[in-house]
Order: structure tokens, then C-alpha cells, then sequence
């Protein structure tokens, strides 16, 4: 005889299983299947995990997931000398720099798994202006070439000076564009001239002079009428933004490497950075693509790439030839360490090709929208959102949500002095918001940090969680995702607000207009396509046969709308195209002034079809609003299906785990949760309203607010034994 028992058939007992199943196993199965049900093993409450995700289906994970299990954590520059290596040591990676590198040896004595990474800038040389700075403070800002600092638009001197003249006289201190003037110079500017640098202490415009205070970090020399002297841009206090672009010209700051650039040179710094084989990779800081940006955002208003004291009003060839050098300096670093080391990025431009991910700094702030935290988080961005990153980046892949206590920026003096609310021994933090940013990371498989700020990182405290590590029974205890993450919520049952977005008429088809800006280029026809179709019968047809780059100039619309300011509205839809491409959908005033009222943001589209699911806050009150698709951007053909446009919101996300389940409300309005099962929240300490050790089968969860829960049975299921001949 031979029996089998355990968990199922095995070995020749197999074959004989399946004649004595019969009605007996058809109840056993259903029995099984109530009870992962009841326990949450299996799928959450109906309906949800079978709807897409804003821009089509996502990734399945699990099967292919590596990495240590879950909560994921990262931290950003500890201090070793003050805190703990234990402490330290509990993340599953940390950024440390040069200077602690006598730490790598005693974390991972502690923790074997741990990978930490060296730091450096891309595009930043940081100084100390203070007469008593040490001189290695310093030293690379002076010996590197002036022709490599990124400058604004300058002038000329008129007249010579010597190196302790203090008044300049110059050619310029405005210029204009015809319809705007910008300052060359301000006061507290920092000037290039030569390899000099100095500060401004006073502009006067009608005699068009400087006051200036010498020899500022680099030293005074004398200069010559005609020399060319322009304000230098700084983002971060202490600082100076060097020229990563290909505009930048060539100098030579060795001579056995010869004329290089700022991207050659910084490369070389950077891969000496991990001369030490213990280093497991290298954070690249500042390494945000499109540097225009920094026109408004800092001391810049000007940027003159290519130091011809011309203004330039579109910066979009700047911008490209960033890109090309950002592009040339993380691939020169990746051939010269090999691809197993990390090369992690802050913001960074998508070069997933090169990169081990990336870090989505001080996300969510308060001042992120619930639609831009979608897009952030399911896309599409234009560098990439959180989900495009976790799948696309090399492996290890540490892409990071780091979400910040206090979301201010640096210490405008950059004496590096900041008032630690850490240091208050009554300091409570914003437990919603680490939630919020929590939460979100388990969405995808990235790492979580939470910290003060960003102007001192982890050096200011190591805040711990009970979500972190279960409230102290350990790290890990989510263990592996069971798939990705789906809505948490049923479909939408409010009126749609648009009629005939089924398009299985021609009458549907004649309540809908299309409009193309004809004396811009632009032409387009639409028809009713009954060859193909997401949902019923056919399908509304736009074929875009002229276009000049621009969406809004083709709009396929529906009017009259009803918009109420401050209402959540969700537009869904199912759409494909002739080609890979990007629609955007709009609801707007329609008439002038044309004010906005929703942007859905540009979605993209495929060759197969896809459904989408978009939502937004209304930002006026209009009965008579129209919505648009603006689909002028590119010539050739896209079909729309199914529209809706609903009161309500469905960003209310869910993610199983092994140990527990993970929830997300990205809605503006609080939430109740139906849970398909039985669950225990964290019995924890911090926040107990939150984490009481209850059992639950739904829970009310606030907007942007997220929740962990455990779950509350591990089904073991033994079954019975049969004997067999």
C-alpha cells in the first residue's frame, strides 16, 4: 500500500488521488478556498484586483522579486561619530561619504547584508567662504579651471583694475529681450572674472558700477579692460553649479590627462570615489536633468552656456546638451566600475540602461497634489515615475521614496546651523505623513526613508517606526508581495456626465465635436469605426492628418459639462493608436479666458487597447465646462471607447503580502475599506489610535493616509489521509 496526506498528492499516489476525489474534494476545495478567503490568502474584495491602473495594467511582481523582504529602508548620510552602528546598521542600505569610510568594516560586521554607498555631486562644487576655513575646505573649488563654472549672462569690465580695487566699472548691468530686463548683478551675487572670484556688495545702475569684496574663495588678480565678468549660479547654499553640459568648454587641471571637460573631470573624481573595494556603489547627487529649471528657483536669472553675454529666451537647446552631458558622465562612470557596482541617482534623468535606480526626494510634501502624487507614483512623468523606475532600473534596484518631517529647503545662511526639532525631547512627528510616504514606497518593491529634512538628512536623527519592524518583533515581517498593487475600492456608481462616450451610434458620434486649428497647420476628421472596439460594437475614430506638435490644437469634445470647484472627478476610458503616442485630457471654461478647471495630464497610449482611469480636485465652478481630448500632437490615428466622467475618486490602492496588507488613500476624502478577510493591525506604541492590536475585516482610513495590517491567520491546510491499493 501506499498513502499520501500533507498538503496534496505526491510521488504514484498521484493518478489514484483523482479517482476516489469525487464530491468529497469538490467540498474539501470550496472549504480550502472560504477559508484563504476569510484569512486574506487570497484575492481582496471583489472586483478590485480585475481594474487597471491609471495608465494600463501593472507589472506583475514576485515571481521574479529579489532583494531583502519588506519594509525596504534606506537612510541618507548618518553620523557614525554620534549614532549608534547599531542603529545604523537596521536599514537595508545608507549613503555615508569619503569621510566615513573607516565605518564600512564595523556595519557590515553588524549587518553582513547591508550595502553602503559613497557620495558626490554631478554638477556642484561646494566652498567656505569663512575667513577661518581650513584649506582643504577649499581646495578642488580653487584648482579647478573658471572656464567650467556654469555662468549667467555677464559683461565687460571698461576699465582696468588692480588686485585690490574694489569698484567695478562695467558695460552693462541690465539686459533685455524686448519685453523683460533682467539684472546681471544683485546684491549678495557671487562674479566670475578670469579665475577670480568676488562678491557683490552694491550695483548702481546709473553709473553702471560694482562694489565688490576681492578675492572671494579664489584669489584676487588684476584684470584688463574688456575681461568679461558674470554672476555665477548657485542652487544649494555654499555652492556653485559647474557646467555638466556640452557647451562647457575644455580646459586642462592635469596635465597628463590633457583639455577635458567639467563631465570628464568630475567622472574621474567619482570613479576614485570607489578605489575601496568594501564601497558597494556611489550615490550621484544633483543629477536631475533640464537645468533650466534653475532659472527663478535660485540665485539665476540668466544662463549663458556658452559665455557669449547673449541672452537666450529658449533654453531648449541648453537643456539638450545638459542631457547629453548628464548622459556622457553617469555612462563614463558605469565602463569605468563595471556593472556591479550601484550607481543610485537623486531625481534623476532615466538613463535606466546606466542606473540602480533612483530617489524621489522629499516625496509626498505637502505641497504635491493627490493627481500629482498619482502621476509620480503610476506615471507618466517625463523623468520617470516611481513604478517606471522600480521596474526599468539595473538591479539592485534601490529606488527610494525619502519623505521629509519638515519639507523647507536648505539653510539659506549654509552655515549648516538648523533648528533639530529632534533635539525637543516633547517632538512628535507627522505620523500620517510617514504613513503616506510608507505606504506608498510598498506600493512597488523600492526602500523608504523618513527624515528631518534636508538639510542635515539622517545626521539630525534616526527616526524608527512601529511600521518599520512590527513594533519591535522584527525587521522583514511583510515578507514578499503576493502581486502588484490594484484599487482597494468597487467601480464608481455616480451618473457619468457625458453621454453618447460609447459610440455605438451615429447619434452617440454627433454629440461629441471635433475641432482642428486649420490655420496653424492642423487638420483631422473622426468617424465611427465599427471594425473595432473596447466595448460593444464599435468605436469612435479620430485620424489627425496634419499637425504641428501641439495636442490642444485637435480636440475631440464633449459640452456642456457640469464642474463643481473642489469635487474629485474621475475620467475613465479605453483608448488605442496606430502607433506608440501621447493623448492629454482636459476640462476647461469654453469660452475666454478658457480657464482650467481639470488636468487629467497626457496619458500613453498603445497599439492594443488599454483602460484608463484618471482623476482630479476641480479647481472652478462652471455648469456649462467643456472636456477635451487634445490629440494634435502627432499625425496618425486613435480610437476612444467607454468614456465616463464621474463624481468620486478610486486612487485608494492595495497591496498583499505574505504577512499583511498594505493600503493607500490618495483620495481627497476619507475612506472605508472593505479588507475580503480577517486582519490585526500593528499592536504598537507610537500612535495607538492607529496601531491597537485590533482585529478588523474594513477599516476608515483618512485621505492621504496609509495603513499596515497583518494578518491575523497563517491557514495551514492538512488534507485527509487515503489509503489506496
Amino acid at each position: 500500500m501506499q498513502s499520501t496526506g500533507g498538503n496534496g498528492p505526491g510521488g504514484a499516489a498521484g493518478p489514484v488521488w483523482h479517482r476516489f476525489f469525487g464530491l468529497w474534494g469538490a467540498f474539501l476545495l470550496a472549504g480550502v478556498l472560504f477559508l484563504l478567503l476569510a484569512c486574506g490568502l487570497a484575492s481582496p474584495a471583489s472586483g478590485a484586483r480585475h481594474t487597471p491602473p491609471p495608465s494600463g495594467p501593472l507589472p506583475a511582481q514576485g515571481a521574479e522579486n529579489a532583494g531583502p523582504d519588506f519594509p525596504r529602508l534606506g537612510m541618507w548620510w548618518p553620523d557614525p561619530w554620534e549614532q549608534p552602528l547599531t542603529d545604523i546598521a537596521r536599514y537595508d542600505w545608507v549613503i555615508l561619504g569619503d569621510w566615513a569610510e573607516k565605518f564600512i568594516t564595523p556595519l557590515k560586521q553588524i549587518n553582513p547584508d547591508i550595502l553602503l554607498l559613497n557620495s558626490t555631486n554631478a554638477c556642484e562644487l561646494g566652498y567656505n567662504p569663512d575667513p577661518g576655513a581650513e584649506p582643504w575646505e577649499n581646495a578642488e573649488v580653487r584648482a579647478v579651471p573658471p572656464e567650467w563654472f556654469l555662468t549667467q549672462v555677464g559683461t565687460v569690465l571698461v576699465s582696468d583694475v588692480d588686485t585690490t580695487t574694489t569698484l567695478f566699472r562695467v558695460a552693462e548691468v541690465t539686459v533685455t529681450d524686448g519685453t523683460e530686463v533682467y539684472d546681471l548683478f544683485v546684491v549678495s551675487d557671487t562674479a566670475l572674472i578670469d579665475g577670480e572670484i568676488v562678491f557683490v556688495e552694491d550695483v548702481d545702475p546709473v553709473a553702471r558700477t560694482l562694489t565688490v569684496r576681492r578675492g572671494y574663495v579664489r584669489p584676487a588678480a588684476a584684470h584688463l579692460s574688456g575681461t568679461r565678468i558674470a554672476a555665477l549660479i548657485s542652487f544649494w547654499p555654499r555652492s556653485w553649479v559647474m557646467n555638466l553640459s556640452t557647451m562647457c568648454p575644455t580646459a586642462t587641471i592635469s596635465p597628463a590627462i590633457g583639455p577635458e571637460t567639467w563631465a570628464d573631470y568630475n567622472a574621474r573624481v567619482a570613479v576614485d570615489l570607489l578605489a575601496n573595494p568594501l564601497w558597494d556603489g556611489l550615490l550621484i547627487d544633483r543629477s536631475d536633468p533640464d537645468q533650466s529649471w534653475l532659472i527663478g528657483n535660485s540665485t539665476a536669472r540668466t544662463i549663458d552656456p556658452d559665455r557669449s553675454n547673449t541672452l537666450i529666451t529658449d533654453y531648449a537647446e541648453f537643456d539638450a546638451a545638459w542631457n547629453a552631458g548628464l548622459r556622457h558622465y553617469e555612462e563614463t562612470i558605469r565602463n569605468a566600475v563595471g556593472p556591479d557596482r550601484i550607481l543610485f541617482v537623486n531625481w534623476g534623468m532615466p538613463n535606466y540602461d546606466l542606473l540602480n535606480g533612483n530617489n524621489f526626494e522629499g516625496f509626498p510634501s505637502e505641497e504635491y497634489t493627490l493627481d500629482e502624487w498619482r502621476r509620480m507614483v503610476f506615471g507618466p512623468t517625463p523623468n520617470g515615475s516611481y513604478f517606471d523606475w522600480v521596474e526599468r532600473a539595473l538591479h539592485p534596484n534601490l529606488t527610494m521614496i525619502e519623505t521629509y518631517e519638515d519639507d523647507g529647503g536648505p539653510d539659506p545662511t549654509g552655515s549648516g546651523e538648523y533648528d533639530n526639532p529632534c533635539d525637543d525631547p516633547g517632538f512628535v512627528p507627522n505620523y500620517r505623513k510617514m504613513r503616506f510616504g510608507l505606504a506608498t514606497a510598498l506600493l512597488n518593491d523600492g526602500y523608504f526613508s523618513y527624515e528631518i529634512n534636508t538639510n542635515g538628512h539622517g545626521s539630525l536623527c534616526l527616526l524608527w517606526f512601529d511600521e518599520y519592524d512590527n513594533a519591535g518583533q522584527g525587521r522583514g515581517y511583510l515578507g514578499q508581495p503576493l502581486g502588484p498593487a490594484v484599487r482597494a475600492i468597487p467601480a464608481l456608481t455616480t451618473p457619468n456626465e457625458v453621454e453618447g462616450g460609447d459610440f455605438e451610434t451615429p447619434d452617440d458620434l454627433t454629440r461629441w465635436e471635433l475641432w482642428a486649428d486649420v490655420d496653424e497647420g492642423y487638420s483631422a476628421t473622426v468617424s465611427l469605426d465599427p471594425t473595432t472596439s473596447a466595448s460593444g460594437t464599435a468605436s469612435a475614430r479620430v485620424e489627425v492628418v496634419r499637425s504641428q506638435g501641439t495636442d490642444w490644437q485637435v480636440e475631440f469634445s464633449f459640452a456642456p459639462v457640469e464642474v463643481v470647484s473642489g469635487t474629485e472627478y474621475t475620467l475613465s476610458f479605453w483608448a488605442k493608436a496606430d502607433r506608440g503616442r501621447e493623448a492629454s485630457a482636459f476640462l476647461q471654461q469654453n469660452r475666454s479666458p478658457w480657464e482650467m478647471y481639470l488636468w487629467f495630464g497626457p496619458v500613453p497610449l498603445t497599439t492594443t487597447w488599454r483602460f484608463y482611469e484618471v482623476a482630479g480636485v476641480a479647481t472652478g465652478t462652471d455648469p456649462v465646462a467643456i472636456l477635451h481630448f487634445g490629440l494634435g500632437e502627432v499625425t496618425g490615428t486613435v480610437w476612444l471607447d467607454g468614456v465616463r466622467l464621474q463624481v468620486g475618486n478610486r486612487d485608494v490602492w492595495r497591496r498583499d503580502y505574505l504577512g499583511g496588507v498594505v493600503l493607500v488613500n490618495g483620495t481627497s476624502t476619507t475612506q472605508t475599506i472593505p479588507l475580503g478577510g480577517i486582519f490585526r493591525r500593528i499592536s504598537g506604541t507610537q500612535v495607538p489610535e492607529v496601531n491597537d492590536g485590533g482585529v478588523v475585516t474594513s477599516v476608515v482610513l483618512p485621505p492621504r493616509d496609509g495603513l499596515i495590517l497583518l494578518r491575523e491567520f497563517s491557514v495551514k491546510v492538512r488534507l485527509p489521509l487515503i489509503l489506496v491499493e
